[in-house]
């Protein structure tokens, strides 16, 4: 009888001891975020302490001399190649209260902004209402927030258009708490985001890292509108769906007003977030402030050309008008000057003709090209002249009159492509632009 009982007594001491060990975290080995593939192009305009990966960043020591491009994963070219083993603690600690939600829909255009897209009609809408000299077009920020995880010590947050991760498609922040503000995603646009907690151990070189949970959410069709300090009447003309079914890609060609008056924080948007490579200057040479140097700095492409407009002495009508006009339109062949800031004075009418023949030429319908010239009126610079936005409306409308009663072709399209083709634009030169400009919607 002693015999049994001491046996007993020593199976549940075994069970007790393998019962302890089975409990550790399987998160302690864990690999922290690799610094290769983070992304340091976007700027993040975040509203909490938030940091944006660089080369030269070291926040909780994380690039090391053996952390190289080369170490990436290059079989999948992906982001958060984390190990899965690791992600059930994040699940747990932030199932609840992530924002945005999975499956969430999100309007990145402010609300009178978005009203004015959805119900407008160039038939019918009046645009006076919406005539008040400030500018009242910026969009809508993203803030994403999670449940903070005990003992992390700053986060990783990737978001991407590749449910994959893929690094082309990837952009990466730092942060230091649980939030980050994003200003300027792309409209019409299923995003995937995850974040990456880590904690950094007493010895500072090992690091306990947890994968949360991916999530989805799509922002909304809408105008993609842009907040640039120091820059009036901007947006993107991307994200227009045309008559064949694709859409004009976004981040490619942006318009908006002069540049003289940017600040710091401008010029990091328009340089650090969307790239600029070229800006296309079409005011007189002198006009405003217009130099020999952009005001976004040596290494930005800078040409100013005497840009024509509607139908006028200067208008893309004349003899002279086309030879100029075509100088304009001849830049967006050219694949290495993308993306482009086209800009004048308000950014209204020089600029607006010619983001109107762009957007034509791809095949936009008469109500967005309208519409898209139409919302300068949500801007100061756009009204800053007082001038009756029917009469600029009727300004567009007579140039859309010109290219369809004098030119060939089916559609509206087409009748700008042989406009283009006469004002000496090549055929080969036009492919280039569409297949430059042009997506499927996915």
């Amino acid at each position: 009888m002693k015999k049994t009982i001491v046996f007993l007594l020593a199976i549940l001491m075994l069970l007790s001891l393998f019962s302890c060990n089975s409990g550790e975290r399987a998160e302690t080995n864990s690999d922290a975020p690799d610094s290769a593939s983070e992304s340091a192009s976007q700027e993040d305009s975040t509203e909490s302490a938030t940091d944006k990966n660089t080369e030269s960043e070291t926040v909780g020591e994380e690039s090391t001399e053996s952390e190289t491009m080369g170490e990436e994963s290059t079989e999948s070219e992906t982001v958060g190649e984390e190990s899965t083993e690791s992600e059930t603690v994040g699940e747990e600690n932030m199932e609840n209260n992530v924002f945005p939600e999975n499956g969430a829909e999100i309007i990145l255009a402010n609300d009178e902004i978005y009203a004015c897209w959805s119900e407008y009609n160039f038939l019918k809408t009046d645009m006076m209402p919406y005539f008040r000299h400030e500018d009242s077009y910026y969009p809508n920020s993203v803030t994403f927030s999670w449940d903070a995880i005990e003992n992390a010590d700053y986060y990783r947050v990737y978001i991407t258009t590749d449910a994959s991760f893929a690094l082309s498609c990837t952009e990466s922040y730092l942060v230091n708490n649980n939030s980050l503000v994003l200003w300027h995603l792309n409209t019409g646009t299923k995003y995937t985001w995850k974040v990456v907690a880590t904690h950094i151990t007493e010895d500072g070189e090992d690091q306990n890292t947890w994968v949360v949970k991916e999530r989805s959410f799509t922002t909304l069709q809408s105008p993609r509108c842009l907040k640039i300090d120091g820059v009036s009447n901007t947006r993107d003309i991307g994200g227009i769906v045309v008559r064949s079914g694709q859409r004009i890609k976004q981040g490619m060609i942006y318009r908006g007003g002069r540049l003289e008056g940017i600040t710091d924080e401008g010029k990091k948007v328009m340089l650090d977030y969307l790239g600029i490579k070229t800006d296309l200057d079409l005011r007189t040479p002198g006009e405003g402030g217009a130099g020999s140097i952009s005001p976004l700095g040596n290494d930005v492409n800078y040409v100013i050309i005497d840009g024509r407009y509607y139908l006028s002495s200067k208008g893309i009508n004349t003899d002279e008008g086309k030879k100029i006009f075509a100088q304009e339109i001849r830049l967006f062949a050219n694949p290495d000057n993308y993306p482009i800031y086209i800009h004048c004075s308000l950014g209204r009418d020089r600029t607006g003709t010619l983001a109107f023949v762009i957007e034509a030429l791809l095949g936009a319908t008469k109500n967005d090209l309208i519409m898209d010239y139409e919302l300068s009126v949500f801007s100061v610079t756009g009204t800053q002249d007082n001038a009756n936005p029917t009469a600029t409306k009727n300004n567009i409308l007579a140039t859309y009159n010109y290219i369809n009663q004098n030119y060939e072709g089916e559609y509206f399209a087409d009748k700008t492509e042989n406009y283009l083709l006469d004002i000496g634009i090549t055929a080969d030169e036009i492919q280039t632009i569409k297949d430059l400009l042009l997506e499927e919607v996915k």
